[in-house]
């Protein structure tokens, strides 16, 4: 075998360079752990001092750069991409088979989901020059003065030797993992078992101590348990840690287990501080009642879509690259082509953002920005627009406006009736003989559904973004199917991308199977060629017998009701509407439930009320937006009609503060005509970058008299707007996405007691605040004010 030749390098070469520098790499990080832990740990595989992505980042640096060598700043650039994508994937595919994370980058800046980060890219790339620069020279002379024939023999020892440490590492880590899966579900069932035998017993103010019993006390909770449950804790405290186990333990001393952590640190505990399981995780909490699964099958379908996309990104540079040798040539054709497509852009109808996104691109890349534009940029949609369109017309046939309603709320409402009109005009009638009531919590809502869905009798609509599997999604799950067993019809729909990563690859069968009537929309990998795959329904919708509807920011999973506290405190609101408006939610619940499917078209008239509604003056008018309306976006429309119909208070609240300059004129425009303008974002983060984006957007509002707060208790997700005389409520953004991107919809609600109700919400929300200033913003550090600009040129892709 040693005669192979690859990529024209000889084999017996490229073997022992790939095991010369998985011994370089065993040497460093040896080192590296055992000053940190101050005594010598073995850091390569289990038994052989060797680590092979070092190995195999050698060789990817060598085949790819060694011609290029004396081109300094190539060899930095393309050796610091080469090691940062091959960290990447070594982390995806262990985290993806093994649900853990062998190294962890998030306490470093600019990393993404800490498996890679821009520090640890800036040194690979010094290390890509002086490997080649320096080292491998050296390497050269070693590897070339091993005898041929000993080298051979020895080649074979090696091989063998490292298959069966391979062998035996693979095999360890997945038993390593299995252990994991065991502590896991030891404490999940220790968990459980308080909660279904004590927890009833408990009220609110009960709740609070519970979440902080430690371990131990948990385990004294149980001297009254069945013997099944003192078997499992005995199970737990005698757990035995195998010697390959410790070993992993102690080599990786940052690795992480995602849901598993708590079980990690458990094993950490036993095994280096030789606690018993009655000392273990002090700082238990009862986050394990609910909990975020993540499905392979969701993830390589990700991938997969993304690979696509990736793939037309290679086409783009291959064209780049093949029409680079005849610029003088096409330079002038380029010229004429950059000043048409320019022309077209500017007058064009669509947003000034995306107008000026896409000019930019094209200026920064004379040659890729073109061939962008001609394959994302020209509307290649426009033809699935229109059957959105289609479907949404159809709807819009059902939706009639009572003329004497009109009238009622002129009389209560006079100041107010353009912003009602202008709604009407977009299809979107006024209702009146509603009840509203308001949920400042996603728990609440969620209670209330549940209420709702155990009265059904004829049909029951649902409609939710993120679908994931948890406590929640059982419980809802059970709910419907019970339903479903008594005769009533359950429509279900879901954006696909919101449940690729949370549900599995038979979610939809499974539930077909059961009954359900179930439509996805918009599979990611159905439009991956006109870059669909980025517009997304984000509505949320739940009507029962279309007496009663819900919609507000929540999802169908644990995080939104804080069975898991992935983000500090979840704080999300809703309403729940019950009256004419409820005929809103469904018309547009079932315009997007035939968009997701127009082979089979839905009769709106099997859904209508078929009762009336006591009289009331609760005003409301159901909104709804999404891309195929583009470049008329009512939603964004109103919003600022909203904001410009202000006269003493408006209060917002949203995840995220990525706004155009014409809604940030609107905002300043309102505080300096003595508005009080407030708006309430999250102090942790989702999303590190748009937390970044939505910080740089606060300087111009604090200058202009805007209030700023940060909800301190973790992320506030609610999409709330609110003047003195009205309140929309719903799924909507202040964001580029939201307004431009997404199908969304909300309530507009015109009723002084609802609107006090929601705004003493908002007060108290106030309080657990920390108020941003200027001078606080003014104090940002120089790298982040560098970065968030860089960011600020792709807000519309955010």
């Amino acid at each position: 075998m040693w005669n192979i030749s690859v990529l024209g390098y000889d084999f017996f070469y490229i073997f022992y360079m790939f095991f010369i520098y998985s011994f370089i790499g065993w040497i460093y990080e040896s080192t590296y752990v055992s000053i940190k832990k101050k005594a010598f740990i073995n850091r390569g595989f289990l038994n052989g001092p060797v680590i092979p992505i070092y190995g195999t980042g050698a060789l990817l640096f060598y085949l790819a750069l060694w011609q290029s060598k004396d081109n300094i700043l190539h060899t930095f650039v393309m050796g610091a991409l080469l090691a940062t994508v091959l960290e990447y994937i070594t982390s995806l595919i262990m985290e993806a088979l093994f649900h853990t994370k062998w190294w962890d980058y998030s306490r470093y800046r600019f990393n993404i989901k800490g498996r890679v980060c821009l520090v640890a890219s800036v040194l690979w790339g010094f290390f890509s020059i002086l490997m080649l620069r320096v080292i491998h020279p050296k390497i050269d002379l070693i590897i070339y003065k091993i005898p041929r024939n000993m080298g051979e023999i020895l080649g074979y020892i090696i091989a063998a030797i490292f298959l069966a440490d391979f062998i035996v590492t693979v095999i360890s880590t997945v038993k390593f993992d299995r252990l994991l899966d065991r502590v896991h579900k030891l404490r999940q069932e220790l968990m459980d078992y308080i909660r279904t035998s004590r927890l009833l017993e408990y009220k609110d103010e009960k709740l609070e101590k519970l979440s902080m019993l430690r371990l131990s006390n948990i385990i004294k909770e149980l001297s009254a348990a069945k013997e099944s449950k003192l078997k499992a804790t005995r199970i737990y405290q005698t757990l035995v840690i195998k010697k390959n186990h410790i070993r992993i333990l102690k080599a990786f001393p940052t690795m992480v287990a995602g849901k598993r952590n708590m079980a990690l640190l458990d094993l950490r505990e036993k095994v280096f501080k030789k606690k018993g399981v009655l000392a273990l995780s002090k700082d238990i909490k009862e986050e394990v009642k609910g909990n975020i699964k993540m499905y392979v099958s969701g993830i390589l379908r990700a991938i997969f879509a993304g690979i696509l996309v990736l793939m037309q990104a290679g086409v783009i540079i291959y064209l780049s690259l093949k029409l680079r040798g005849n610029t003088v040539y096409i330079y002038s054709f380029l010229q004429v082509i950059s000043v048409l497509i320019i022309l077209g852009l500017v007058n064009d109808d669509r947003n000034v953002s995306y107008k000026i996104g896409w000019i930019c691109i094209i200026a920064a890349f004379p040659v890729t920005g073109h061939i962008m534009f001609l394959l994302w940029g020209n509307r290649r949609g426009k033809k699935i627009d229109k059957i959105v369109l289609s479907k949404l017309a159809k709807g819009y046939d059902y939706l009639k406006q009572d003329p004497d309603v009109v009238k009622d709320f002129e009389k209560q409402y006079p100041d107010m009736l353009r912003m009602t009109t202008y709604l009407q005009n977009n299809h979107f009638p006024l209702y009146k003989n509603n009840q509203v009531e308001y949920y400042p919590m996603a728990e609440e809502a969620f209670e209330a559904i549940f209420e709702e869905i155990k009265k059904a009798k004829k049909f029951i609509l649902v409609n939710f973004f993120i679908i994931g599997e948890g406590a929640l999604w059982s419980r809802m799950h059970d709910a419907l199917l019970s339903k479903i067993k008594e005769g009533v019809r359950v429509l279900f729909l879901y954006d696909d991308f919101g449940a690729i990563l949370r549900t599995p690859r038979s979610f939809k069968r499974d539930l077909e199977k059961e009954g359900f009537e179930v439509r996805v929309f918009n599979p990611i990998h159905k439009y991956t060629d006109k870059l669909y795959m980025n517009y997304r329904t984000h509505q949320k919708i739940v009507v029962v017998d279309g007496k009663v509807g819900f919609t507000g920011g929540m999802n169908l999973a644990d995080e939104y009701v804080n069975l898991v506290p992935r983000f500090g405190v979840w704080k999300d609101n809703a309403v729940k509407i019950t009256g004419d408006a409820v005929w809103g939610l469904t018309v547009t619940f079932l315009q997007m439930w035939e968009a997701s499917d127009s082979s089979r078209p839905v009769n709106y008239e099997e859904f209508m009320p078929t009762e009336s509604f006591p009289d009331s003056d609760v005003f409301c008018q159901v909104i709804s937006d999404g891309p195929a309306n583009n470049p008329r976006n009512p939603i964004e429309d109103f919003y600022k009609q909203m904001i410009y119909r202000a006269k003493r208070v408006l209060y917002i609240t949203t995840p995220y503060l990525i706004i155009e300059d014409d809604m940030r004129d609107a905002l300043i425009t309102a505080a300096a005509g003595g508005v009080d303008v407030r708006i309430i974002t999250p102090y942790i983060p989702d999303k590190k970058n748009v937390k970044i984006l939505t910080y740089y957007n606060y300087g111009s509002l604090l200058k202009g008299g805007v209030r700023i707060f940060e909800y301190k208790p973790g992320f506030i997700h609610a999409k709330t707007m609110l003047n003195e005389d009205s309140a929309v409520v719903g799924t909507i953004n202040m964001d580029y996405r939201s307004f431009h991107l997404q199908y969304e919809c909300g309530v507009w609600i015109c009723n002084k007691g609802v609107v006090e109700t929601i705004k003493d919400d908002l007060l108290k929300t106030m309080e657990e605040c920390h108020e941003i200033t200027l001078e606080e913003w003014k104090k940002r550090p120089l790298l982040i004010k560098i970065y968030e600009k860089i960011l600020n040129v792709f807000s519309t892709l955010m």
